[in-house]
């Protein structure tokens, strides 16, 4: 019993953190698409400017200070209110299990290795199609 419960709460708390990654990196990437324009302005244009780039230029200051702002927007791009409750849920089952006395460590990591290895195999499907 303890082991099908270990594999379960395993491999389903890994679900909802990958899955929790996913739909955050999928939000700021549609988020940020919407600055550009992907529409085929190429037909138009009759004659190409050559060594034409556009550079936009940020201040930071010599020191290397980094602002709070800045520190907070980095931040807030690798971790999600989901995304850290979904780790608080893996961590969290972890410590249930152990103070129930139903945590069997093999079933655990069996469950978290489950999920990574179907990814992997998921990868290597869709990159061999």
């Amino acid at each position: 019993m303890a082991l099908i419960l270990s594999y379960e709460m395993a491999f389903f708390s890994t679900l909802l953190v990958i899955l929790s990654s996913y739909l955050h990196y999928k939000k700021n990437i549609l988020a940020r698409s919407l600055k550009y324009d992907f529409k085929p302005k190429a037909l138009f244009i009759k004659k190409i400017p050559k060594n034409s780039k556009i550079i936009n230029f940020k201040h930071y200051n010599d020191d290397l200070v980094i602002k709070f702002k800045d520190k907070f927007k980095n931040f807030s791009l690798f971790f999600s209110l989901f995304k850290l409750l979904a780790y608080g849920i893996l961590v969290g089952g972890f410590l249930f299990l152990q103070r129930q006395n139903l945590l069997f460590i093999a079933g655990y990591l069996g469950g978290i290795s489950a999920f990574l290895m179907g990814i992997f195999a998921y990868m290597l499907c869709v990159k061999n199609e």
